[in-house]
């Protein structure tokens, strides 16, 4: 775990002060000339920069994680959101025979058959006692509806199949 280095300005009676020498002719030695030191500071050594190192390599790597995580959340949510469908079928057989069966196929291929579809009625004609899904596959599905309607109209929320 990083260990923060609290740092510390070194402080001097005159920062920018120096003394200048004369070596040559053209030549000056420039030499820092501070006074008191009245605080030393902390040091800019090895040590220090090496534990900063870590410690933003150390952020990095927890940010690299967290992402991963909300990407997996993210997943799940947008999963969660799932597919909107609408599907009508029409039904030429006398009550109580049907043929009302439509292969509906997916806009987006899932990873598994772990999904559910749930139907909801938009528009009817007549009576539906019910209306059943499945032959589940990864790219589609069948939907049939029982009852004396001569066409339905559903709304079909798959949920799932993601992950």
């Amino acid at each position: 775990m990083y260990i923060p280095v609290f740092w510390k300005d070194r402080i001097v009676q005159y920062p920018r002060r120096v003394s200048v020498q004369d070596i040559s002719p053209g030549i000056k030695e420039w030499t820092p000339a501070p006074g008191e030191v009245e605080q030393v500071g902390t040091a800019q050594s090895e040590r220090n920069f090496g534990n900063m190192d870590f410690g933003v390599l150390e952020n990095a790597l927890l940010v690299a994680h967290c992402l991963e995580g909300l990407r997996i959340v993210m997943d799940q949510a947008q999963d969660n959101g799932g597919q909107f469908l609408d599907v009508t079928l029409k039904n030429s057989f006398k009550y109580p025979a049907s043929n009302a069966e439509q292969t509906v196929t997916l806009p987006h291929v899932l990873n598994n058959l772990d999904y559910e579809v749930h139907p909801e009625i938009k528009d009817q004609d007549g009576y539906v006692d019910r209306v059943e899904v499945y032959g589940k596959a990864l790219n589609a599905f069948k939907v049939k509806y029982y009852g004396s309607a001569k066409q339905v109209t559903l709304r079909l929320h798959v949920v799932g199949g993601v992950f």
